[in-house]
């Protein structure tokens, strides 16, 4: 679930669609600066919750035969 929606976001087909729009006078300036507003949103929001909520847990390998070492938080 954590790759998925990092990977979930539509940031280059999106800038280049609203990029092509401008160019080609389908949308104008107001337009192309909110799409790609939204387009950069919908890339940032997913990866803020796939890094708050979704992140994997680290766990060392432990190999046969050798110790773990694990640090102790002091304080």
């Amino acid at each position: 679930m954590y790759t998925t929606l990092l990977m979930s976001t539509g940031l280059t087909f999106g800038t280049i669609s609203a990029l092509f729009g401008l160019t080609n006078r389908i949308i104008d300036q107001q337009q192309y600066t909110i799409l790609v507003t939204a387009v950069i949103g919908s890339a940032v929001v997913p990866t803020l919750i796939a890094q708050r909520w979704f992140q994997p847990a680290f766990k060392p390998i432990e190999e046969p035969g050798k110790p773990v070492l694990v640090s102790r938080k002091e304080g």
